[in-house]
């Protein structure tokens, strides 16, 4: 749902109330589910809420998720690049303005696309003031239709329905208690605050989404076409987030995990086992075995309560019938080297990420191939950047619209995953051989030929207006010809040129044959 009719920037504190979608729900749901119980299969809402409840957990605590989410996201959401033909110099500098916003709007949508496989994106446009505009580095306009918000809502928010067409399945969102709560008393919280400020807004810019809520309506049908779905099956509409394949490998390992957490307890709880007395020596009702227990105690308690004493050797004076030994647990699973390694390869598997991207090496040395490894997380990249994309050139089209420009064409930077000594060669190779453009080449390097060919024409005409070299300066060389600002004329080098070359006559041989 956009709103292109504001006439004000949506306050900041709107976006975590507004149209249900805003409030986290709170989620007790038990992550140490028995395997036995725990059913991976999303079939229904609750399953997938608890799908996405243990994604995001896990993507906070294994070390492994979160890296290959990160790296994803990371490399995929690498740049964007915003063609400057048909726009004029100030419509392409509104547009470079709104990129750095457009870039982290993008790895926000591909994260919550990887970890839930659903985003709804809600975008609201406003107008932006004179001031705000001359921040963006634009000085010519003195009013501008900008993205005044651009966030995602909680899938957990989300309830989808099937439909005979099960690739345009109905969406709806669920409103939170807590919302209905504060729209039906005013602005005013279950806790006792107030904020009418936040509840004047929501009635200035969802008027709709106010009546609905106090006319009792729990949940109402969004018609968003820039929806984003991730894979799904034929018998659930919900979609299977990117983790979900892994979540079986993941709690086993963090029952391992507990496990050694479980002997780490026993070892610092180990037992000191204090014997007195032998078969020989044994103790008795005399006072002087008594005095021996009392002494033993009053050291100990001394020990462990005061704090001056720091040293790690423990003293304990006694006699010859006192013996001291420490009981501990079996910690040899704590010392065994590699028994993550098995399962950590599960994970990685489950997630089709190649070790190489992760560490910048293989398992084993020469036992893999770099450039096939790649492929399958660059499929899963392309695969995101091509359903972003939708949603990052629709806010283009729409600011261009509101504005009255030309509608600039926006892609991605293509990935580049390959050795860059290979890739170059053989990017010179295609174009020496008229296999590719030179705006492909900028493409591929990261620049746009139009941009740059621009920048060449303004900086050959300074060079010739300066009178300066067209070429790079070499030490001991002569200046080329057409340098000096292009008189065509070859300047003397004094080195070289300071004296007159006189040819030199040929030598005339005589003939010393004898003519017949």
């Amino acid at each position: 749902m956009t709103n292109k009719t504001q006439a004000t920037p949506i306050p900041q504190k709107l976006l975590g109330k507004a149209e249900a979608g805003f409030a986290a729900q709170a989620a007790n749901t038990n992550v140490w589910k028995d395997a036995k119980t725990y059913s991976t299969k999303v079939v229904d809402k609750a399953a997938f809420d608890e799908t996405i409840t243990l994604c995001r957990f896990f993507y906070r605590t294994e070390p492994v998720v979160s890296t290959v989410i990160n790296k994803l996201v990371e490399i995929g959401i690498n740049d964007i690049i915003i063609s400057k033909s048909g726009l004029s110099e100030n419509e392409f500098r509104v547009f470079l303005a709104l990129k750095p916003r457009l870039l982290e709007f993008a790895e926000t949508m591909a994260q919550e696309l990887l970890l839930s496989g659903l985003v709804v994106p809600e975008i609201g446009y406003g107008p932006v003031d004179k001031d705000e505009i001359f921040e963006l580095g634009i000085k010519k306009y003195s009013k501008l239709i900008f993205p005044i918000s651009m966030w995602v809502r909680d899938p957990k928010s989300i309830q989808i329905n099937s439909s005979l067409m099960s690739d345009s399945p109905s969406y709806y969102v669920i409103i939170p208690d807590d919302v209905v709560y504060f729209i039906k008393n005013s602005g005013k919280y279950s806790n006792g605050d107030e904020d009418k400020d936040l509840f004047d807004s929501l009635k200035t810019y969802y008027p709709e989404f106010v009546k609905k809520v106090l006319a009792g309506e729990k949940k109402f049908l969004i018609d968003n076409k820039l929806i984003i779905r991730r894979k799904y099956l034929s018998d659930c509409a919900y979609p299977i987030p990117y983790i979900e394949s892994s979540l079986d490998a993941l709690q086993h390992k963090r029952k391992m995990r507990r496990m050694d957490y479980s002997i780490m307890d026993k070892v610092i709880s180990a037992i000191m086992h204090v014997k007195v007395g032998s078969d020989e020596y044994p103790v008795t009702s005399s006072e002087e075995d008594k005095t021996v227990f009392s002494d033993l105690r009053n050291q100990l308690m001394m020990r462990f309560q005061t704090d001056l004493n720091l040293e790690r050797i423990f003293q304990l004076i006694t006699n010859h019938t006192v013996d001291i030994s420490w009981v501990f647990p079996e910690t040899g699973l704590l010392t065994e080297r590699g028994r993550y390694d098995d399962i950590n390869e599960e994970i990685l598997f489950g997630l089709g990420f190649p070790r190489i991207l992760i560490t910048g090496e293989s398992a084993k040395t020469g036992t893999s191939n770099p450039e096939v490894a790649i492929m399958s997380p660059v499929k899963t990249m392309e695969s995101i950047r091509r359903k972003i994309l939708k949603v990052i050139r629709d806010i283009c089209k729409t600011v261009a619209e509101e504005n009255s420009f030309k509608v600039p064409m926006v892609k991605f930077t293509a990935l580049n995953l390959h050795s860059f000594v290979d890739f170059m060669t053989n990017l010179e190779k295609l174009y020496n051989m008229s296999g590719v453009s030179r705006s492909s080449v900028a493409e591929y390097l990261g620049y746009d030929f139009e941009e740059e060919a621009d920048k060449l024409e303004t900086e050959e005409a300074l060079i010739k207006e300066k009178g300066l070299s067209e070429f790079g300066q070499q030490p001991f060389s002569r200046t080329p010809v057409g340098g000096a600002g292009g008189t065509g004329k070859q300047p003397v080098d004094p080195a070289v040129d300071s004296k007159p070359v006189v040819a030199k006559k040929p030598k005339v041989v005589p003939d010393t044959t004898e003519s017949k």
